[in-house]
């Protein structure tokens, strides 16, 4: 079979299970070495494998069917299947009726070498709020927040809004950041560090449900702008290895979790996008040994993964019936977890609630940390309006604020780089009160920026 993508797949029957591999991945090698081993008795030359590898590819592509491949989360129809990465290739199918384990699921799924399995699932009433214990986080909003994003990552299409943790050292950014990834996508390491290029950022994509980097200094903004696609939708391509080319395309999202001291959403883009927590400082008190939490988290993981099960359940039978009064930026993402209050126990709009108070946060900390969108607020101080081209707003803003000048990396010196930093601050500062109105004026048609106070 291939992909819709044209990459050329093999279903292998082994141990009373199927497994799906790419037929260049070292498996797919491994299986034909052996396969011919007990054929023919000997081992294979490098020759004979590379032959049988390219007649296999050229039959997958021309008489293999053509099927998706999914990485942990599947959907056909109106059931979820959730690859549980054991060795017996194990799924749960849910459904709005319920969940339960199967041994042979329809979806084909891929594994990476990186991928750890999940325990089976138990359901326990109330199993959500064994999930306090392992969270470090100081309100109520907070805990609700954590929790929808983690149920956000069982829906199959997205988009997901960005996770990013923030604290202190010693708030457990790091052990929370594998907790909540434990529950849906486990895999060793758990976090990796921050990806350096476009290209890293999708082959991570490629092998992982969930994207987890831990202790990013700053996220520079070509990385930033690919964070907010992989996290929303959107196309990206890469050469294959050693052709000049050939291209890797890549259209998909990803839910994606990034942990560091500094404030990282100072880019109000991916501030937009993302789900802001800052971790508290944990009391020497307080604190547990690593291994006594792993044991204890162990324990409790069924059961928190059953709750979850539980909730995607209930939100796949409620989302037809679920309606927004006010859809917020993520619409999708919070409908899906509004349709599943019911079983986590919340009260109606009590997500939604958390929510709001959430992006307020997230609102004041980019403007708080990005120069343009914190220098346009103080100029508008007592007045409706300003009006004139962005290079008069630029040196206004220089000029009543000489520090500025000093900052060319995130106040753009040239008009073309300071007109797309004005785009990306519009929607928080819109939700703050104050446009920005771009248009032409005369018979040149000059560009004019309008500022107006709300």
């Amino acid at each position: 079979m291939e992909t819709p993508q044209g990459e050329p797949y093999v279903t292998i029957r082994t141990k009373g299970h199927f497994e799906h591999w790419p037929i260049s991945s070292p498996t797919s090698r491994n299986y034909l070495a052996y396969a011919h081993y007990k054929a023919e008795g000997k081992a294979p030359s490098n020759a004979t494998l590379d032959d049988k590898r390219r007649m296999l590819e050229g039959v997958a592509r021309i008489e293999g069917e053509t099927h998706p491949v999914f990485s942990r989360i599947a959907s056909i129809g109106r059931t979820l299947y959730l690859d549980l990465g054991d060795e017996d290739w194990q799924a749960v199918a849910i459904t709005s009726e319920g969940w339960q384990l199967v041994s042979h699921p329809p979806a084909r799924f891929r594994r990476s070498h990186a991928m750890q399995a999940l325990p089976v699932p138990e359901q326990q009433s109330g199993g959500i709020d064994l999930l306090r214990d392992f969270l470090n986080v100081e309100t109520e909003d907070d805990f609700r927040m954590l929790v929808g994003w983690v149920l956000g990552c069982f829906h199959p299409k997205g988009p997901y809004p960005i996770l990013i943790l923030s604290g202190e050292q010693g708030s457990a950014k790091s052990t929370t950041a594998q907790t909540l990834r434990d529950l849906i996508d486990p895999a060793s390491p758990s976090t990796r560090s921050t990806p350096n290029s476009e290209q890293d950022l999708v082959i991570a994509a490629m092998h992982n449900h969930v994207l987890s980097f831990d202790n990013p200094s700053t996220i520079r903004p070509m990385m930033a702008d690919a964070f907010c696609r992989i996290a929303t939708g959107g196309g990206f391509g890469t050469r294959k290895l050693h052709t000049d080319s050939d291209e890797v395309l890549f259209n998909a999202t990803r839910p994606c979790l990034l942990n560091g001291i500094p404030d990282l959403a100072a880019r109000p883009d991916l501030a937009d996008r993302a789900i802001g927590i800052h971790l508290p400082t944990i009391p020497p008190n307080k604190r547990k040994t690593l291994g006594a939490f792993n044991r204890d988290f162990a324990k409790a993981k069924p059961i928190i993964l059953g709750a979850l099960l539980d909730a995607v359940s209930c939100a796949l039978g409620r989302i037809d019936s679920v309606s927004l009064a006010e859809a917020p930026r993520m619409a999708d993402f919070a409908k899906w977890v509004v349709a599943a209050e019911p079983s986590l126990g919340w009260t109606q709009g009590a997500f939604l609630d958390s929510y709001a108070a959430n992006r307020t946060r997230s609102d004041q900390a980019a403007v708080e940390t990005n120069p343009v969108a914190l220098a346009i607020p103080s100029l508008m101080e007592g007045r409706q309006l300003w009006s004139g081209t962005a290079t008069d707003l630029r040196q206004t803003l220089r000029d009543r604020f000489p520090t500025l000048k000093e900052d060319s990396h995130s106040f753009p010196r040239s008009e073309a780089r300071f007109g797309a930093a004005l785009r990306r601050v519009q929607p928080v500062l819109r939700r703050q009160g104050l446009t920005i109105g771009f248009s032409r004026e005369g018979k040149a048609g000059m560009r004019v920026v309008e500022l107006t106070s709300n």
